[in-house]
């Protein structure tokens, strides 16, 4: 991360820097032709960095919207795990209930729901939940009790 955050300050005092370059240069130098080779690669690099820019600023701006601050509430997204492309399953807080739930396109549907702690632990690294396995081992067991599996896994 701080690689990225370097190489974009490098190039942004770079292009700083440019009109800096351009005065050194003799005025002889220039092209007098507002169609010449050099004025026209100069606009089309000039676009094409401005394009780069909205480009790289949409693209932060969809992957960071997804991020989050945790809230404080009656409802908590305790933890969530991606099955597919648009399918997830979502394990909720609501009061001292747990709500297992699967989402798809098409539907929302609950999974399991008990009462007591969530089998994850809390970001702040809560010592008043007890110990448990993660989110993953805990969802094997129930899928398990319940007599489910896992598509394409051997059994």
């Amino acid at each position: 991360m701080i690689v990225r955050h370097s190489l974009f300050y490098s190039l942004i005092g770079a292009w700083l820097a440019l009109p800096l370059v351009a005065q050194a240069a003799p005025a002889a130098n220039l092209p007098k032709d507002p169609l010449s080779t050099g004025n026209l690669l100069s606009v089309f690099l000039g676009l094409t960095f401005v394009v780069a820019l909205l480009l790289g600023a949409a693209w932060m701006i969809r992957r960071f919207q997804k991020i989050q601050a945790p809230r404080e509430g009656a409802l908590q997204v305790t933890a969530q795990l991606s099955l597919g492309l648009k399918e997830r399953v979502i394990l909720l807080r609501v009061g001292d209930e747990n709500v297992l739930i699967g989402c798809t396109p098409g539907s929302i549907r609950p999974l399991h729901t008990w009462q007591g702690p969530s089998p994850v632990q809390g970001s702040e690294g809560d010592s008043s939940l007890p110990t448990s396995p993660d989110f993953m081992t805990h969802l094997r067991s129930v899928l398990a009790t319940q007599g489910l599996r896992r598509p394409g896994a051997s059994s």
